[in-house]
C-alpha cells in the first residue's frame, strides 16, 4: 500500500546551525528527509544519490527520483517525505543525499549583484519557483557537489561559485521550474494553517472519495466559497491539486515496478482506468507505460504540473 506525507498545519522556520570552518554548509546525511514542512532564509541545492519518497516545493508536488538536482531558493517552503511502506521493503537502501546550503549575501551584500556574477543573481532569484536541472548542467553541477565534500578554504569557495555560475548558464532545456511562480513562506497566518490542513488531509485521504463539502469544512467555507479561496491561493483547483497527489503516488508505485498499470490506477485513488490514464498523460505528458518505462531505465522524469 502506498504511504502517505504528511505536512504540518504551517511552513516551519528551520534554523540552520553555520559550521565554525565555513561560510556555507556541505552535508550528506539522511537530514535531508522527513523535516517538518519548513523554510530558511538558506539557498539550498539538493542531490538526491538514492531515494524513494515525495517532494513538497513550493505548491509542487512530485515523485523523490534518484539522480535529481533540485535547488530552493530563500525562504521557499519544502519538505521531503520518505516512503515508509518502500524502505520496509528494502531495508538496505537508505536514502543519501549531498546539500549545500547558504545566505545569499555570505559573501557581502554586493557580491552577486557584481557584472561578472549576474547570471548567477538571476539565478538565485529564479530559485523562488524552486529549480530542477538535468542534462550537462545537472551533471557538471553533481560533480562540483561531490567535489565540495573533500575540499576546504579557497578551493571550496571557488568550486562553489564556479558550480552556481555552470547552474546559471545551463541551456533551457537543461532546467524546468517547479512552480509557476515565486512561492514564499507565509508565517503564522491563518491561510498558512487552512491550506496545510488541507494538503494534510488530502496527502492522508487521496485512496479515498474525497467530497469538496470535507475540505471545505476543513477552511470553515461553503464549497462554492472554497473553490475560489483554494484557486487563489495555489493557482489551481482543488481537483486539479487531487489529481497531481495522486499521480505522484502512482508515479512511485510505477517506479517500484511490481504492480500493473490497473493496481496502480486503483491503489491511487483513481475510480477508473479512462479517468487515471487522462490525468497521467496531462500531468506527466507521458502515458502510464512511458513514465514505467523511462523510470526503470534511471532517466529522471518527475512531475511537472501544468501552469495555471
Amino acid at each position: 500500500m502506498l504511504t502517505s506525507a504528511k505536512i504540518p498545519q504551517r511552513p516551519h522556520l528551520l534554523k540552520i546551525v553555520q559550521p565554525a570552518s565555513r561560510s556555507f554548509i556541505v552535508k550528506g546525511d539522511a537530514i535531508a528527509w522527513n523535516n517538518p514542512w519548513h523554510f530558511h532564509p538558506e539557498i539550498e541545492l539538493l542531490y538526491c544519490i538514492q531515494g524513494r519518497g515525495t517532494n513538497f516545493v513550493g505548491n509542487h508536488i512530485s515523485p523523490i527520483e534518484p539522480g535529481e538536482l533540485l535547488l530552493f531558493g530563500k525562504n521557499l517552503p519544502h519538505t521531503r517525505q520518505r516512503d515508509a511502506s518502500y524502505y520496509q521493503r528494502h531495508p538496505d537502501e537508505q536514502p543519501e543525499t549531498i546539500v549545500v546550503q547558504f545566505v545569499e549575501d555570505f559573501l557581502g551584500d554586493k557580491f552577486f549583484s557584481c557584472r561578472e556574477l549576474m547570471p548567477v543573481r538571476l539565478l538565485l532569484d529564479r530559485a523562488q519557483r524552486g529549480i530542477r536541472f538535468s542534462g550537462a548542467a545537472r551533471a557538471q553541477a553533481i560533480r562540483h557537489m561531490e567535489a565540495l565534500r573533500s575540499l576546504d578554504g579557497v578551493s571550496a569557495l571557488i568550486t562553489l561559485i564556479t558550480l552556481l555560475d555552470g547552474l546559471a548558464q545551463a541551456a533551457p532545456g537543461d532546467y524546468a521550474f517547479l512552480n509557476p511562480e515565486s512561492y514564499i513562506a507565509e508565517v503564522n497566518s491563518q491561510d498558512a494553517q487552512k491550506i496545510s490542513r488541507i494538503f494534510a488531509y488530502t496527502a492522508e485521504h487521496y485512496q479515498e472519495h474525497i467530497p469538496l463539502a470535507t475540505v471545505a469544512a476543513l477552511a470553515h467555507l461553503s464549497i462554492h466559497a472554497f473553490c475560489r479561496y483554494f484557486k487563489a491561493r495555489t493557482r489551481k483547483s482543488y481537483t486539479q491539486y487531487l489529481a497531481e497527489v495522486r499521480i505522484t503516488r502512482a508515479c512511485e508505485a510505477l517506479m517500484e515496478g511490481d504492480k500493473d498499470i490497473k493496481e496502480v490506477c486503483f491503489l491511487s485513488g483513481f475510480n477508473n482506468l479512462s479517468n487515471f490514464h487522462k490525468w497521467f498523460r496531462r500531468i506527466t505528458g507521458l502515458t502510464p507505460a512511458a513514465y514505467r518505462t523511462r523510470a526503470l531505465a534511471k532517466t529522471p522524469a518527475g512531475i511537472a504540473p501544468p501552469q495555471a
